[in-house]
């Protein structure tokens, strides 16, 4: 049936039976030509065989699932380079659920006050991501390292079909159901995969590929929360980071300063591994200044970046100046001028210095699984001991805003402030006793 603007029908849907105990249908029984299925063997040419297309015999057929689907198409605009109609389809099990949803699609369209021009394209979700993410590193928007990063959200997205098909083409469902097997992995895998996909349907809607972006608007597609627990920070405990000292201390190890500067200043290990002895070392002004990091071209080969953090100045302690000067004194000098690199004068690798630092621990007799990452937690952890307020903690981890830091040390933070108060309740007891 055809009326102004849009058309609704009856159409047939077939799904392949995997087993099926049904002897032959009669129509395949009785046609004599095989030659478009190769005798039933290629189902997808079943469908372009007339008497097989045309069937609706649900109950005899031995080889497909057999349904009537009802749809309604809307002429929603024009292709701006073509002049073509643009039209889109809605299915549902009866004719009155798809014009329903289709008087809801148009409403919607009328709220917006959208003009309906669109640009025909054949280009997936993976393609726009992969431009999108090209464009970026080309711009200096996105640095070698987080490329690299983006590109692994690609790999995992490609994995999936409808990121394979035109985007024009995906549905809502396919998106959502999507977000909903993602929900095993951590949120910190949600977040960069549910971001790439917004950035995507954006940067469509924005270049007229899409009508609607299904991001946007009080029906939008949520970010969902992973069914895994986070993973709580973990340090070393005081009598940990005492043998960890104590082993460092004899016999001497070649990971020492390295080791001793991340527990003692909060740096990552790539911050302190990027440290320039002629640039970030201030020693009359007592500061160390945290500008670089580790990092990995688009090629993952190891080089010296901008910090992840914000940039800062560390103070120069009773902690760490014995630390630096022994480092100036011990310094290999490089083309790179940083601090510390090995033996050859080329730059470590993060992945050297872990796995150093787990024998060492191991050693040293800590027990627990370790990583050098952990050596940023621990001196965060021996600040929140120690009384230091959050803002000030946000300073020296170089956190850019409080809730970065909140989120990662506030359980412990709230642990040792509800035993600092338990103190005062011991006491007023004692006291009333």
């Amino acid at each position: 049936m055809s009326t102004k603007g849009y058309t609704v029908g009856t159409y047939i849907i077939k799904s392949e039976k995997k087993n099926s105990e049904l002897p032959m249908c009669p129509i395949c029984k009785k046609c004599k030509d095989r030659s478009i299925c190769k005798n039933r063997k290629d189902k997808k040419e079943m469908s372009k065989c007339d008497k097989c297309k045309n069937c609706k015999d649900a109950e005899k057929c031995d080889k497909f699932y057999i349904n009537e689907q009802h749809k309604a198409t809307l002429t929603i605009g024009k292709d701006i380079e073509t002049g073509e109609a643009i039209r889109k389809t809605f299915t549902a099990k009866t004719q009155e659920e798809a014009l329903d949803k289709m008087y809801k699609y148009k409403l919607e369209m009328k709220k917006s006050g959208k003009t309906i021009e669109l640009k025909r394209t054949e280009k997936t979700i993976a393609i726009l991501a992969q431009e999108i993410e090209d464009s970026k590193y080309r711009m200096g928007k996105t640095k070698a390292n987080a490329y690299n990063t983006n590109m692994s959200t690609l790999a995992r997205i490609k994995k999936h079909k409808f990121a394979n098909i035109p985007i024009e083409k995906v549905t809502r469902k396919q998106i959502e159901d999507f977000l909903q097997e993602e929900r095993i992995k951590l949120n910190s895998t949600i977040k960069k995969d549910y971001r790439m996909l917004k950035y995507v349907y954006e940067y469509a809607n924005y270049t007229l590929y899409l009508v609607k972006n299904l991001f946007e608007g009080i029906d939008r597609i949520e970010k969902p929360k992973s069914l895994k627990k986070d993973k709580d920070v973990v340090a070393l405990t005081i009598t940990e980071q005492n043998q960890l000292e104590d082993y460092l201390e004899s016999p001497s190890s070649n990971y020492k300063n390295i080791i001793l500067l991340c527990l003692y200043t909060g740096m990552r290990i790539g911050e302190v591994l990027a440290l320039n002895y002629n640039e970030d070392i201030d020693l009359d002004n007592k500061i160390i200044k945290v500008t670089k990091t580790l990092t990995k071209d688009r090629n993952k080969n190891t080089i010296i970046g901008p910090t992840k953090s914000e940039k800062r100045n560390i103070e120069i302690n009773e902690l760490t100046e014995d630390i630096i000067i022994d480092s100036l004194n011990n310094k290999i000098e490089n083309k790179n001028k940083v601090l510390f690199c090995q033996a050859n004068k080329k730059l470590y690798v993060d992945n050297t210095i872990n796995s150093a630092f787990k024998r060492i621990c191991k050693n040293a007799g800590i027990t627990k699984p370790v990583n050098t990452h952990m050596l940023r937690h621990t001196f965060a952890t021996r600040c929140i001991e120690a009384g230091v307020d959050l803002p000030v903690l946000q300073k020296l981890m170089g956190h850019a805003n409080i809730e970065t830091t909140i989120n990662t040390y506030g359980d412990i933070y709230n642990y040792y402030k509800q035993k600092e108060t338990q103190k005062v309740i011991d006491y007023l007891k004692r006291e009333r006793a």
